[in-house]
């Protein structure tokens, strides 16, 4: 229906937005990719349409969201991040390998890799701070994680005023490869009566409650 481009303010974004609608009414401001949620997020709320709000700033950044499960009692990851490598040194030196090194901002698998030892964790380090991310931008800094062993799946899920459905459930086939550690080779349903995903959900949900995500 119209393309834009946003302007240099939220106001002057917002202006552009309405006057595209013409006679249309406005009535959702959607991300339709990981680098477009923090622009929806201010966006709607501006707008006052369904929003997830700007209460939580960032919440895509994965270091916010493990401490924002951690405050909210639920399962998390140790882990440490920062700027300059001296934030992340001593967690470094005392967590046991191979760890995973990310942006804070990653998507995807971008950037994400297996470190087995803290020379390796340092040069990945200083690599991912010069390192432009898959969905623009440079990387403002980086997370260590502790290396969680096991099977990796997805909880796929719809909100709406903060009431969440579950659209499906995957287990993710994920292997090394092409030098990498983790290549992703495909995605396999999981039964939504099975004893994981009767776990996986209401631990998904209650997630998505603690990162206020309301809409999406």
């Amino acid at each position: 229906y119209a393309q834009m481009d946003e302007a240099k303010s939220l106001d002057e974004t917002a202006g552009i937005v309405r006057e595209a609608c013409r006679e249309l009414d406005l009535v959702a401001c959607v991300a339709g990719g990981e680098a477009g949620v923090d622009l929806a997020d201010k966006l709607s709320e501006f707008l006052g349409v369904k929003t997830n709000g700007t209460d939580i700033p960032n919440r895509r950044d994965k270091r916010v969201q493990q401490e924002l499960a951690k405050a909210a009692g639920l399962r998390s990851v140790r882990q440490a991040g920062g700027a300059k490598f001296e934030e992340v040194e001593e967690f470094l030196k005392l967590e046991s390998y191979p760890v995973v090194l990310k942006p804070i901002e990653s998507a995807g698998s971008d950037g994400v890799k297996l470190c087995y030892n803290f020379e390796e964790a340092r040069e990945h380090f200083d690599v991912l701070m010069k390192s432009q991310m898959v969905n623009g931008g440079s990387c403002p800094a980086v997370l260590c994680q502790e290396f969680l062993r096991g099977t990796e799946y997805v909880v796929d899920q719809v909100s709406l005023d903060g009431v969440h459905k579950t659209v499906m459930v995957w287990v993710y086939d994920k292997r090394p490869a092409n030098g990498n550690a983790f290549v992703y080779f495909g995605c396999v349903p999981v039964d939504s009566e099975s004893p994981e995903a009767k776990v996986l959900i209401p631990y998904a949900r209650a997630v998505l409650d603690c990162l206020g995500f309301k809409n999406g």
